[in-house]
């Protein structure tokens, strides 16, 4: 790579993140008659090294710079937060997907040598994605790697002794043994899952992944063959990393970053297992055990072109419904549906691009499929061999059935089947059991809130099983985010609880600023690192959102026109 214009006989200046193209300033002209939308796509060297002097780690995503014109802070931050991002994602799942396995491995190991075969069949697609997930996680420190070897270049050339927060001479610290094991996956893991920020793993690692004594740049001999020119030297070592990893692609697609993480977050599997009759080995074999993503899809590649958003559909009594992008600044669109939406809280659920809602006051012995892509309601049909009611839970085990816990005249689950589009009567519950009012499916057991009883009941799917689950909170209103935690409020002691169906553990949230007989609460995650409770009340009872992450409640929606109480809203991805 020639470091001066082959044209003009002059340095280059500029390089154009659209097409990774160096230019000096002539050239500039030219290119932006030949590409007039890359016009706002590449910056000058001064204003990179602007940007690299004053990057602060601490704040990755570089919300305070806003005086900063360089573009790759301006689109990506040098991938420095999605990277981060997708380790801690990535490390996260790795241990959910490992404990899996450990599972499905101590399950065999009563089998012995008859079920070996059978084993690895399961075992396989797990190890598998860890494999490719520890592909990933080598590949994305290795462009860490490339970006503080950069940002250390740039400091040596300014001849500053330290980066900001990246400190790699911290006397002060003791001295890590330099040894093969410091650079192994796991260890990495270990120190992302340990590490509060970006910052202090770079810090940590400072001796190992970050030591300046690896730094593969010879400052003196690079500077040699780019004629004492920093800023040629600079622009090419850049250019290298954008060809390396393919920095171009990614800057061009604005949602691939968070695809990256939502994709890597969404891969999950559902276990179930069932002890075996020995006297029958050879016919249960097939029976004891299944394994089945949650969710379907090529959720490990780098470059996921589904580009899904996330969305929240909210109805109201106008026999409409509201759809809210939370992936694009919360915009709005209104539809009208012609639908009776009253009473149906809970009763609602989506899967792909659908969403089904069961029943209601003047439905009660309907249900009705919307769709995302066409916007439209698809399909109206009757309850056949259940009886209907309003504002009773339902939710998805993630394959082919939605369930719904009914409670008129007593308490029954039913469910629905999503392919067939037919209902079946599944499990009559004990006359102990009253109104429930939120359900879950987590691995394996439906999980069922009761209406102001310090009770939550359990029924393992695959044993027809029941246990209870007893709590120090009676449930008014409450919502989950489907992967083991509800969210419970008492309308008695104001109180909002986040309750783990796993470890039997809650923990008090921050509670909701303003009294709303008629609350009603959905889960929402708009991120990997970014999730929410919002509580729909409409132009009366006015509408919250509240960050799990921040247990932080503020007002949304302000200026809403419908009445959505007792109406239902959901969570969607499409």
């Amino acid at each position: 790579m020639k470091n001066h214009c082959a044209e003009h006989t002059r340095s280059h200046e500029f390089v154009c993140f659209a097409c990774n193209e160096l230019m000096c300033s002539r050239c500039t002209i030219n290119h932006n008659n030949d590409h007039p939308d890359h016009v706002q796509q590449y910056d000058h060297i001064d204003n990179i090294r602007h940007y690299l002097n004053n990057l602060n780690l601490s704040e990755s995503d570089n919300s305070k710079n806003n005086n900063n014109s360089y573009n790759v802070n301006n689109k990506d931050n040098l991938h420095l937060k999605a990277i981060w991002e997708t380790l801690k994602t990535s490390t996260s799942l790795y241990q959910s997907l490992s404990a899996t396995e450990d599972e499905i491995k101590q399950h065999f190991e009563q089998l012995h040598q008859y079920l070996v075969i059978e084993e690895h069949k399961l075992r396989g697609p797990i190890i598998n994605d860890n494999d490719t997930i520890i592909n990933q996680i080598d590949s994305n420190i290795n462009q860490l790697k490339y970006i503080v070897n950069i940002i250390n270049l740039n400091n040596k050339l300014n001849n500053k002794l330290e980066y900001n927060s990246i400190d790699n001479n911290d006397d002060s610290q003791s001295i890590t043994e330099d040894t093969t094991e410091q650079y192994s996956t796991t260890t990495i893991m270990k120190s992302i899952i340990s590490s509060s920020s970006l910052e202090t793993f770079i810090s940590d690692n400072n001796q190992t992944l970050f030591n300046d004594d690896h730094d593969p740049f010879n400052i003196d001999e690079l500077i040699k063959q780019y004629n004492n020119d920093s800023s040629s030297l600079l622009l090419d070592i850049i250019h290298k990393y954008n060809n390396q990893f393919n920095m171009t692609t990614e800057i061009n697609d604005n949602n691939n970053n968070n695809n990256k993480t939502s994709s890597i977050q969404s891969l999950s599997y559902k276990l179930k297992i069932k002890q075996p009759d020995f006297n029958q080995l050879n016919s249960i074999i097939n029976r004891s055990i299944k394994l089945n993503r949650v969710v379907e899809s090529s959720l490990l590649t780098t470059n996921n072109d589904d580009n899904k958003s996330s969305y929240i559909f909210t109805t109201h009594r106008s026999r409409g419904a509201t759809l809210i992008n939370t992936s694009n600044n919360n915009s709005i669109e209104q539809l009208d549906l012609n639908y009776d939406f009253y009473n149906t809280y809970q009763s609602i659920v989506s899967i792909g691009e659908y969403i089904y809602v069961f029943g209601g006051s003047d439905n009660p012995k309907k249900w009705m499929k919307f769709s995302m892509k066409s916007k439209s309601i698809e399909h109206i049909g009757d309850f056949k061999g259940i009886k209907g009611d309003r504002y009773f839970p339902v939710c998805y085990d993630g394959q082919d059935h939605i369930y719904l816990v009914i409670d008129f005249p007593k308490v029954k689950i039913d469910r629905f089947n999503i392919n067939t589009m037919t209902f079946e009567r599944y499990y009559q519950l004990p006359d102990e059991y009253d109104d429930q009012i939120s359900a879950m499916i987590f691995k394996g057991s439906l999980y069922s809130i009761s209406y102001k009883e310090n009770n939550i009941l359990k029924l393992d799917l695959v044993n027809s099983t029941i246990t209870n689950h007893q709590i120090d909170i009676a449930p008014f209103r409450s919502c989950h985010d489907n992967n083991g935690n509800f969210f419970i409020y008492d309308e008695v002691t104001k109180r909002l609880i986040k309750y783990n169906v796993e470890s039997k553990q809650s923990s008090n949230l921050e509670p909701i600023p303003k009294e709303n007989e008629c609350l009603f609460l959905i889960y929402h995650q708009e991120s990997p690192t970014s999730s929410f409770i919002y509580s729909f009340g409409g132009v009366r009872q006015g509408n919250f959102k509240y960050s799990v992450e921040d247990d932080d409640w503020k007002s949304f929606l302000e200026d809403d026109k419908f009445d959505r109480e007792w109406c239902a809203s959901t969570s969607i991805q499409y």
